[in-house]
């Protein structure tokens, strides 16, 4: 991470972990498991460490999920002609979209939870849940729960790669299969949990 970006980060503090988290929820230009395992390699050097950090990072990722939420909710039916104008600019396609409805045919405390685990669904999940009207109550639940299953172990991560003395490469190829593994678990769960009945 370029030192001036470290600076930026270390002198906002908490509030610039919670800033950054919220916004990847609508400017999805640095993936989240890399913005997360930074935090964690800075964590140390944040007012109440990594604890504090990794309670940040959810809380701005939570809000972000929450406004996604809410937009649906005001959008309603007009969702869909939104996403099919302008989706495309904010990485989120009619057939994401499609999908991500579908998905709550059923289980969606499960849905909503397990979406925060997928890169992309985890962004827009709030989305179709807003314009079904999913009881809001669950939706936070989930949303909470499944946002610190996914930032706790990569900001961990982050701060265990920072402190370690083991070659960089192999690091961040043991980091990118962990990364992958989990998406793919996730994404098979997913797909069982679309199938009818």
């Amino acid at each position: 991470m370029p030192q001036s970006i470290i600076d930026l980060l270390m002198s906002a503090g908490l509030a610039g972990v919670a800033f950054l988290a919220f916004a990847e929820k609508y400017v999805p230009i640095i993936p989240s498991y890399v913005m997360l395992a930074a935090f964690g390699a800075l964590g140390d050097r944040m007012e109440g460490g990594i604890v504090a950090t990794v309670v940040a990072a959810t809380i701005g990722s939570v809000i972000g999920a929450v406004g996604w939420y809410w937009v649906g909710r005001v959008l309603s039916e007009r969702t869909e002609r939104f996403v099919a104008r302008r989706g495309r600019y904010i990485l989120l396609t009619p057939q994401l979209y499609g999908r991500m409805r579908e998905a709550y045919g059923s289980r969606p405390f499960l849905v909503t939870l397990i979406a925060q685990t997928i890169p992309t669904v985890r962004i827009f999940i709030g989305l179709p849940a807003g314009v079904m009207r999913l009881p809001f109550r669950p939706y936070l639940a989930a949303t909470i729960v499944g946002t610190a299953l996914w930032n706790t172990p990569l900001v961990v991560l982050g701060d265990v790669l920072a402190e370690s003395r083991m070659d960089t490469t192999q690091v961040m190829m043991w980091f990118a299969a962990a990364v992958l593994a989990v998406e793919v678990t996730a994404f098979l769960v997913w797909r069982l949990m679309r199938r009818p009945g």
